[in-house]
């Protein structure tokens, strides 16, 4: 259940509570290969459709790395060194939705360029196809659109978003063991993001309620890639043989981020008397670098420890998800927006995880249950996570299957606009991760 940072003695509290890596008496080296699978149901609302379902798989290595025990001197019983890679964010995944829902986005379009003229990624291309156009025919406002006077028309629409990524997390940890009382560490994290989402949007007026429209599509494909640095604090009490008590402190992750992205657009339309014809223009490369700092997290845990019959442990986390900042050079007021839209929408929340392992001579059987807040404001609704394991643990190797499952629901925008009628999606997700993990001790 991802609540072994009052516990420790495992690889993977690098990234939690580095100081239980002090429990270590020995040397390992670990590895682990998984599966992950992300399943959406995809509803648009109002649109009279059933859900529709798509799934993502992706092989991926969720950890790898060693810890070094040493003996240490003066009251430290041990003194261990480690280095790994810790998956910590997977962002694989893809859905599709289709029916009907009132509006376009080629309003947004006309908003946009209304609002502060012709862009090179929205509004340009609604021009260069005809879906904007002019009484005189100059680029110039008011702009028009074939929707400005059907505003609440009923269209087809369909769209397929595809993401992928994920964030490893390169740690370089140091714990110590005071006198089997006291264990400290620290961990110092280099982060490494990657992230793709390619959007296919579709629109059809298969009821012929907008004359001279037809049907749009538009494509958009951003790329991200970031680094970032950050550091782990933390502590660990024994206050009795079977009682263990923690605190640990992850400072704000600072980030330089890199994104290119490019859209495209093709528009059908039928002017009176005319035949129908469909133009095509398409966006320039954009590029933009800007850095985000997120915000500090804190964690406290108790666990117990049934002398060798296995143990039970508790976490909790909390982040104030408003504190998200962005940092642009040169676009202060842009910055100052966008990080007070983060201060209003999103809030604090608590993650509770829990777990426990029963041992049965070299066999080890396992559970965990974890709650999650919603982080957005005025949200009340509580996220939960299951998860399941089986090992085997012998003198010189350890041998691990684990499960997990945790789903949410998310509402998609495909577009935003001010005035006219927007589309929403609903998304049942749920995630699951099968895990096989194969560790050596000396």
């Amino acid at each position: 259940g991802s609540a072994l940072g009052p516990l420790g003695a495992d690889f993977s509290v690098m990234s939690t509570n580095p100081a239980g890596l002090g429990w270590l008496r020995k040397s390992e080296f670990m590895i682990s290969g998984g599966l992950y699978i992300n399943s959406i149901n995809s509803t648009l609302t109002g649109g009279g459709g059933n859900p529709l379902s798509e799934t993502a798989v992706k092989f991926n290595i969720p950890n790898i790395g060693i810890v070094t025990s040493s003996r240490g001197g003066r009251g430290m019983e041990t003194i261990n060194y480690a280095i790994g890679l810790n998956r910590i964010a997977e962002f694989h995944e893809e859905f599709f939705y289709q029916g009907f829902s009132n509006g376009s986005i080629v309003q947004r379009f006309e908003e946009l360029a209304n609002d502060s003229g012709l862009d090179d990624f929205e509004s340009g291309l609604g021009f260069d196809t005809g879906a904007l156009f002019t009484v005189d025919g100059q680029a110039n406002p008011p702009y028009f659109s074939d929707l400005t006077d059907f505003p609440t028309a009923n269209i087809d629409r369909e769209e397929f978003v595809e993401r992928q990524g994920k964030v490893d997390e390169l740690s370089f940890g140091f714990s110590g063991n005071v006198r089997n009382k006291v264990l400290w560490g620290f961990s110092l994290a280099v982060p490494f993001m990657e992230f793709e989402e390619r959007k296919s949007y579709r629109e059809f007026d298969t009821t012929a309620e907008v004359p001279v429209f037809n049907n749009l599509a538009y494509n958009q494909t951003l790329i991200a890639n970031g680094t970032g640095i950050n550091l782990k604090l933390g502590v660990i009490y024994r206050a009795h043989q079977a009682l263990r008590l923690s605190m640990a402190i992850h400072t704000p992750t600072y980030y330089q981020i890199d994104e290119t992205f490019e859209t495209n657009l093709t528009y059908d339309f039928t002017l009176p008397d005319e035949p129908s014809q469909a133009l095509n223009a398409e966006s320039p490369t954009g590029d933009f670098n800007y850095r985000l700092r997120t915000p500090w997290r804190f964690l406290g845990g108790v666990g117990t420890v049934f002398g060798k019959n296995g143990f039970l442990s508790g976490e909790i986390e909390y982040v104030n998800f408003g504190g998200n900042q962005f940092i642009f050079d040169g676009l202060n007021q842009i910055e100052s927006e966008l990080n007070q839209e983060n201060e209003d929408n999103l809030t604090g929340a608590i993650r509770l995880r829990t777990g426990g392992e029963y041992v049965l001579n070299d066999f080890r059987l396992r559970a965990g249950f974890g709650l999650q807040q919603s982080a957005i404001e005025g949200d009340d609704t509580l996220y939960n996570t299951i998860s399941l394991g089986a090992g085997v643990r012998k003198r010189g190797y350890f041998l691990d299957v684990a499960y997990r499952r945790s789903g949410n629901l998310t509402t998609y925008t495909p577009y935003l606009t001010a005035d006219a009628p927007q589309s929403f999606v609903d998304n049942d997700i749920v995630r699951e991760n099968f895990v096989l993990t194969l560790g050596f001790r000396w």
